[in-house]
């Protein structure tokens, strides 16, 4: 088995929140994400979430999301009612 630590940071609500949309958008937990955003990586295969990112017009519809108030938020069942909502 291999040895592990936990590692703690405290943050306040709003950064937590936006941390998990990155995530969730990414396909990933935020512990992977973190990973991911921190710690070098053999190049990975662009998955169907960085392809979608890829595009300038819905990263910055990215940006906007995460930007809005929680109170706005919208929420989607399936990837196609988010495909849809982006306009893809």
């Amino acid at each position: 088995m291999t040895k592990t630590t936990r590692l703690s940071i405290e943050i306040d609500p709003e950064s937590h929140r936006q941390i998990k949309t990155l995530a969730t958008f990414a396909g990933m937990s935020i512990k992977d994400y973190i990973l991911a955003k921190t710690l070098p990586r053999k190049a990975a295969p662009k998955d169907a979430t960085a392809q979608l990112l890829g595009n300038a017009k819905n990263a910055a519809r990215l940006r906007k999301a995460i930007a809005t108030p929680r109170s706005e938020h919208v929420g989607f069942e399936t990837l196609e009612e988010l495909k849809h909502a982006l306009g893809i």
